[in-house]
């Protein structure tokens, strides 16, 4: 992703105006400029900067000198990311010093972090132009700023704010995990009573999840302990904090018992794993949903015309942040779902950037 999670202000809930009092005329409006944008897909798998072609090859050449990404490549992605978001009246930099300085910060990492968790070789990797991947404070304290700021490239020409750009963003994606489950749940309940958000970062998606189904216990699971206690603390005397838990842990070895969770969520994490991580998610993920569970996944398109027409700067500046990009344009999503079991798998674009992918496990 451009970003796991999202930070904008010192509040980390969804916008003070809940989804109920939002107009359904306004979401069914973004709703079908999605389906027009829908319509008007690429037929091409990926983009050509991505996977083998000759583009892709020369990025990634680029990319792998060590020189250049060091002293020319990373500083300009981090002061790129900054400087729009700032620009677009996020306080990046402002907000980060102010969770650096909160001593609630520190106290929640010490309760939350598990000593005994071996992370993957794939995640000690540098991500988002940080050496330490999201293992540090670093990226837990900017996490939101650049995920709200993400959310406002999603919709360019539109003049809205970054609040109004992050609900359409979950909307698009709550939404179509509701219809989901009017569609394929009629024996079992569509409300549902357990979450478990996968790779959950600071909580931006738990929480939206959490407004979207308010009869749910949500568990916001993540490797990362900084990002955990930022999300912690941004939840403390936030609205259906009490139905919120968050877990230092691996998603493909959740530690929970089998048939646990109505629905398992993995919001823009996928992007960063490794096709074999994605596997071991999807089949962890299977073994541990109910019978007419559901999996859910949203994140980048690599069928989007936005996507598949990035400009090279901007393919470029996304793969020197995203180790595992080439393995993600190129993979089948909805197949290895398929094989990893789930049935009633199917794809729906629900941005102009990103896609939303769902399947049940088997009743």
């Amino acid at each position: 992703m451009l970003s796991v999670a999202s930070r904008a202000s010192a509040r980390a809930s969804p916008s003070s105006a809940s989804s109920s009092s939002r107009t359904r005329s306004t979401r069914s409006g973004y709703r079908s400029r999605h389906r027009a944008v829908a319509r008007a897909t690429s037929e091409k798998a990926k983009p050509d900067w991505a996977g083998d072609d000759a583009l892709s090859k020369l990025v990634d050449a680029a990319i792998s000198n060590e020189l250049l990404y060091e002293n020319i490549m990373k500083p300009m992605a981090r002061r790129t990311l900054i400087q729009t978001a700032e620009k677009n009246g996020i306080q990046w930099r402002d907000e980060a010093k102010r969770l650096e300085g909160d001593s609630r910060v520190y106290e929640a990492f010490e309760a939350i972090k598990d000593d005994s968790i071996e992370y993957p070789e794939y995640y000690l990797k540098p991500f988002h132009a940080y050496s330490e991947g999201n293992l540090c404070w670093l990226a837990a304290t900017e996490a939101r700023s650049a995920t709200y700021s993400m959310a406002l490239r999603v919709w360019p020409k539109d003049r809205i704010t970054a609040e109004t750009a992050q609900q359409r963003l979950r909307d698009s994606y709550t939404d179509t995990v509701r219809a989901h489950r009017e569609k394929y749940n009629e024996a079992t309940d569509v409300e549902p009573k357990k979450i478990l958000d996968v790779g959950c970062s600071v909580g931006m998606s738990t929480r939206y999840l959490s407004e979207a189904f308010p009869q749910a216990e949500i568990v916001g699971l993540d490797l990362s302990p900084y990002m955990l206690a930022v999300a912690s603390v941004s939840d403390q005397g936030v609205e259906g904090s009490e139905r919120r838990t968050w877990v230092h842990g691996k998603g493909e070895d959740t530690k929970y018992s089998d048939a646990t969770f109505d629905i398992v969520s993995l919001a823009f994490v996928i992007h960063e794993c490794p096709e074999n991580a994605t596997a071991a998610l999807m089949k962890e993920a299977h073994r541990v949903l109910k019978p007419g569970g559901t999996f859910v996944m949203t994140d980048n398109n690599p069928q989007s015309p936005v996507i598949q027409k990035l400009p090279p700067a901007l393919f470029t500046l996304m793969k020197s942040t995203e180790p595992h990009s080439n393995e993600y344009y190129t993979i089948d999503v909805q197949q290895m779902l398929t094989n990893a079991g789930f049935e009633n798998v199917h794809q729906e674009q629900t941005d102009p950037r990103h896609r939303t992918v769902c399947g049940s496990k088997k009743m």
